[in-house]
């Protein structure tokens, strides 16, 4: 990482030396149009994007699989609280600061309300009606009837469901924490800070699930060691086997802004098959190519090395199906972070001593480790260099080039006598004239290929989101309308549980199914979607752009072989692959990213209500045969026909809800990011096309008033323009040893 630094420091140095000559162009006598304004404008936005360009490296893995512990590794420090809770769904963000600081962003009141009034949606033992007909946490009568709608539930019923289980924690959590963060969302801007000696204090927060649940992000700064620079993100993602399919979307999510993923698996585990689903949907989004692996070695579990290799072992030829050739490494976690902090507690002393007695283990683990940080230092250089600095660096060989070109030419006018200059400047007048043509052809020429693509782009996102017969649309309405219910299983639920707590397991069942439906088969195949839309604008422009590029060319050349007859001399830097466009790099300094896969479907609280007062219906009817002594099936009839019922309504609101999100997704997708992701494209490629003319366009006004200039005047602007043009090939020269680095 010390070669990147290097180079970094140095394009930082080449870049204000530019800067530097921009400044000394001003002071040319008579120069009263300045003609640098916009690549001044570049050189300062490089400098910023330098210094804020960041690598996302996350870390994933099954709960328990040691993600914190490997992290705090990293870090040098017990900085990420480990085992953490499982209800949040927060990706924890660890950035290199100065200063100890963990930052926390709570969730809104509504985001709060909203939760909650999804998590009761059909929830047995709650027959009020709050206030207009919505939950809102903060009112006193609505936590009590919350609380005495739980406690109504009997652990039993709490146990034997998973997903009833679940929405119970959920509800539960937010009552616990409650009086704890009210004063925080109330009187603050949902934004708690702890700096310092306090910055421990976060672990609370996260630790505990009844607050963990109110949080929405986690950004820690921490001092860093060796591992972590200014330019480094690495966030704790939750596990991957969370029995929230939230969890999983909003893992998704990030991994689509990550530029390299280390997954984290347990010796005493192995793999298992939640890692081997997760693992098939990063191949499906194309995620696999940027991954390492790491077995988290626990030494405690193993008799000896040979043990440990064979598990090492056998891991990798299982991870070998999904990716060949993996980056596996293997090592304690735990043992290096015992060995790097200070305050242990005796257990964890005894434990730390009682494995460096381990000598075969122990001795393994360093070299793992050693190697896992070589190639991870190695693969962040390279990805850095790329992402980073390779743009940047061609940019800046540009404004360099062209500057030595204006500086050459506007020396080799003032040396003339006046007429010889006069003659050459109104050339160079109409040759400018001439080139300005072309860059309105090349601008209405890529506004028309933006057009064309927007069109292209808008037709292929209608047909695979349309609401009713897209190809997303079609495999949610067939997984919803083939889903099955067990109806004769749920007789004995009815008699067991009653009716409302069985209608709600089914909808709970159904709910969360749809839900993993969604993060483990449509959320893949959407980001493939997009990311083969993002390589189809990509094509569209490049392509497009590169069929110009050689009327560009031309065009330049010619105007030079001009310039040399009239005894003007011009290098003329063109660049290199500058037509190529890095398209992960424009999102990146543009802060554009695809819409969240993260949504919730939304049911209201009617389906409840209906399957009630059918519920009703069917038991009057009942009666009614009872009274007519006519045959009944079983005595559970009315309920299993009321069921029936809400699970049809339950289908239908689904359906709603689906055409509603899947019409939102598409807009959004369309206007907030494809359309505007060919925009940008089309503008840094009519820039970069610019960078080229710059130089044969400028105003050359102000030369002509130095033409006839007294000869001190003449003289001090030659000077400048020497130190000028002696300025620019020392730059050019810097940049060529930079580029030279970067390829070694």
């Amino acid at each position: 990482m010390n070669s990147f630094d290097t180079t970094k420091a140095g394009l930082l140095q080449v870049n204000k030396e530019i800067l530097a000559l921009f400044d000394k162009a001003r002071s040319i006598p008579g120069i009263s149009r300045f003609p640098f304004e916009e690549w001044e404008k570049v050189g300062h936005s490089v400098e910023e994007q330098i210094n804020e360009d960041i690598l996302r490296i996350a870390v994933v893995g099954a709960i328990k699989s040691g993600k914190s512990t490997f992290i705090n590794d990293l870090l040098g420090g017990d900085y990420l609280k480990r085992g953490a809770g499982v209800v949040t769904s927060i990706v924890t963000r660890i950035r290199k600061k100065p200063q100890l600081k963990a930052i926390l962003d709570f969730k809104s009141w509504d985001d709060v309300n909203a939760d909650m009034q999804q998590a009761m949606v059909l929830f047995p033992s709650l027959d009020w009606n709050p206030t207009n007909g919505q939950f809102d946490v903060r009112r006193d009568a609505d936590r009590k009837h919350l609380e005495k709608a739980l406690k109504s539930l009997s652990s039993e019923k709490l146990i034997t469901q998973e997903t009833l289980d679940a929405n119970s924690v959920l509800l539960t959590s937010y009552l616990g924490g409650y009086e704890r963060v009210k004063d925080i969302l109330y009187h603050s801007t949902k934004h708690l800070e702890f700096v310092g000696r306090d910055f421990a204090n976060h672990k609370d927060f996260v630790g505990n699930d009844s607050l963990a649940v109110y949080l929405k992000d986690l950004e820690l700064h921490v001092p860093g060691g060796k591992n972590l620079d200014d330019h480094i993100e690495i966030a704790d993602c939750q596990g991957i086997d969370s029995l929230n399919p939230f969890h999983l979307a909003m893992i998704q999510d990030y991994l689509l802004r990550t530029h390299l993923i280390i997954y984290l698996l347990s010796s005493r585990t192995g793999i298992r098959q939640a890692d081997i689903k997760f693992l098939s949907i990063i191949k499906k989004m194309g995620l696999l190519e940027n991954i390492f692996f790491v077995v988290n070695c626990d030494f405690s579990e193993h008799e000896d090395l040979r043990d440990l290799k064979k598990v090492v072992e056998r891991v990798g030829d299982e991870i070998s199906v999904i990716k060949p050739k993996a980056h596996l490494f293997a090592y304690s976690t735990l043992y290096n972070l015992f060995r790097q902090v200070d305050h242990l507690s005796e257990k964890d002393v005894g434990r730390r001593e009682q494995w460096r007695k381990e000598e075969g283990l122990a001795g393994f683990s360093d070299r793992e480790r050693n190697r896992f940080f070589e190639t991870f230092g190695e693969k962040l250089t390279r990805d850095r260099y790329a992402l980073l600095l390779k743009n940047h660096v061609e940019r800046v060989a540009i404004m360099a080039g062209g500057l030595n070109d204006w500086t050459r030419i506007h020396h080799d006018i003032l040396i003339k006598d006046t007429e010889g200059a006069r003659d050459v400047l109104k050339k160079i007048d109409r040759a400018g004239e001439q080139l300005n043509q072309q860059k309105t052809a090349i601008k209405d020429m890529l506004d028309g290929t933006s057009h064309k693509a927007k069109r292209e782009i808008g037709k292929d996102v209608d047909r695979f989101l349309d609401a009713r017969f897209g190809e997303a649309a079609k495999d949610i309405h067939n997984f919803v309308s083939r889903y099955t219910v067990d109806y004769e299983k749920n007789e004995l639920d009815i008699e067991e549980r009653g009716f409302s707590t069985t209608l709600y397991m089914i909808f709970q069942e159904f709910k969360r199914a749809l839900d993993r439906f969604m993060a483990e088969t449509i959320n893949p195949r959407l980001i493939e979607f997009i990311r083969q839309e993002e390589r189809k604008i990509g094509e569209i422009l490049n392509r497009t752009a590169i069929s110009y590029d050689a009327l560009v060319q031309d065009a330049l050349q010619k105007h030079e072989e001009k310039l040399r007859k009239v005894g003007i001399s011009s290098e003329g830097y063109r660049g290199a692959d500058l037509l190529s466009v890095d398209l992960e790099s424009l999102k990146y300094r543009t802060e554009l990213t695809a819409p969240t896969l993260v949504s919730t479907l939304r049911y209201t609280a009617k389906v409840r209500t209906e399957a009630i007062m059918r519920l009703g219906f069917y038991n009057v009817l009942k009666m009614m045969k009872k009274l007519l002594k006519k045959q009944i099936q079983n005595e559970q009839e009315g309920e299993i026909f009321a069921l029936k019922d809400g699970v049809k309504r339950i289908k239908q609101e689904t359906e709603r809800s689906i055409i509603f999100h899947l019409r939102d997704y598409k807009e959004n997708l369309k206007f907030q990011y494809l359309y505007r992701l060919i925009d940008i494209v089309s503008g840094n490629l009519y820039e970069l096309m610019l960078d080229r003319f710059k130089v044969f366009t400028s105003d050359v006004s102000d030369m002509a008033g130095l033409v006839d200039a007294e000869q001190s005047r003449k003289q001090e602007a030659l000077q400048i323009l020497q130190q000028m043009e002696e300025g620019s090939l020392k730059a050019g020269d810097h940049i060529a040893l930079l580029k030279k680095q970067m390829e070694e």
